[in-house]
């Protein structure tokens, strides 16, 4: 707790980035910008807060970092969990798709959809992909698409989950992060959006030309693609993953 006041602290004083320490501040409040039943704002049933708001440019890439409270009844009180969350824009809007590592898939967190059933189909995909990670999409063909082995790999060695809201990517992982841990976070959803094959920048419009197959591509899409798919099918092209990106030196003053 105490790391992450301290981060907290550097951040808040630097002018390239904006700080609030709460959602709301004269004004609409930011989790209004949100679906609510989508994770991870969904695992808050009986009620959902933002703190530490960030907002900045990260790598060239529009970023906003913060922790959500998750509040959930228990017994006479209400108990709040805590999680953290980087939301990153997407060059374009996606069909509403949900990927969460087993790793943070309790039996709390299972019972609760990744995805708004109401305005969408949001179905579970237990067939789709490995054990290491739970699938949801509105659209299984594409969530089919995007699925590779490397990116569930990804996903459960940084234990994290994500979702397309739109035109914008939902990261988030479980407890009070540091704001240089949720960069780190950032940075890997900015591998997993890079990693998405051409096709899904061009859908729907691809699927009935014959270059998108349809609900025949299998649990994983083969790793052959061009561009950058290379860099997601071949671990040992992962600079990022060996060597994260060097973060400017923060001071405490």
């Amino acid at each position: 707790m105490f790391e992450v006041r301290k981060s907290i602290k550097r951040f808040r004083e630097d002018p390239a980035w904006t700080y609030r320490k709460r959602g709301r501040k004269h004004g609409p409040d930011h989790l209004d910008n949100f679906d609510r039943l989508g994770y991870p704002f969904s695992l808050g049933p009986d009620g959902v807060d933002i703190r530490d708001l960030l907002q900045g440019i990260f790598h060239g890439r529009e970023v906003s970092l913060f922790h959500v409270l998750a509040w959930q009844r228990s017994g006479k009180a209400s108990v709040a969990s805590t999680y953290s969350v980087a939301v990153l824009p997407l060059p374009r809007a996606l069909p509403a798709t949900a990927l969460t590592s087993r790793r943070l898939a309790s039996s709390r967190v299972e019972r609760i959809p990744a995805l708004n059933r109401v305005t969408g189909r949001g179905r579970d995909l237990p067939d789709l992909g490995t054990h290491l990670v739970r699938y949801c999409a509105d659209d299984p063909d594409f969530a089919a698409l995007i699925s590779t082995y490397a990116m569930e790999q990804l996903m459960h060695k940084a234990r994290i989950g994500w979702r397309i809201e739109g035109n914008r990517m939902i990261g988030w992982t479980s407890g009070r992060k540091t704001y240089e841990d949720l960069l780190s976070l950032a940075e890997t959803l900015m591998v997993v959006i890079d990693g998405f094959p051409e096709e899904a920048w061009n859908w729907p419009e691809q699927q009935g030309s014959g270059s998108v197959p349809r609900n025949g591509v299998g649990k994983h899409r083969a790793p052959t693609r061009e561009g950058r798919i290379r860099l997601v099918a071949d671990p040992s092209r992962w600079p990022l993953l060996r060597r994260p990106r060097t973060q400017p030196e923060q001071t405490d003053e």
